[in-house]
């Protein structure tokens, strides 16, 4: 005994479904045209995007690099500012969390002790 399930249908219903058959295919083909489309433009998007940062970014290379060799000239001056603030911390022991703050970590030595007078 087969059950119904596995019967196929009359030959006027097999004509429905290879219209339906041939239109799903249709369907198919123009939504993978209608994909390939989406993406090709996707990626010209993108491209296009990724000129204009490169191009963004050579411009304020070089605007930045007159700033860069001011700030390399200014090195040994800062360097010695640094070492003086450090000093400074370590004799005035309230300006050390300033100092660590802003990432300069000196440590700060003990005062001396003051010497009695007699």
């Amino acid at each position: 005994m087969e059950s119904s399930e596995n019967n196929f249908p009359a030959d006027n219903a097999s004509e429905d479904v290879k219209a339906e058959v041939a239109s799903l295919g249709q369907q198919l083909w123009t939504l993978l045209v209608l994909l390939l489309v989406v993406s090709g433009t996707l990626s010209i998007f993108l491209m296009r995007e990724v000129t204009y940062a490169r191009n963004d970014l050579a411009t304020l290379k070089a605007q930045a690099a007159p700033f860069m060799q001011d700030f390399l000239k200014q090195e040994p001056g800062m360097n010695q500012f640094i070492q003086k603030m450090g000093e400074y911390g370590r004799t005035h022991p309230d300006f050390m969390p300033i100092l660590n703050k802003y990432g300069f970590i000196i440590t700060a030595t003990p005062a001396p002790a003051p010497t009695p007078k007699k």
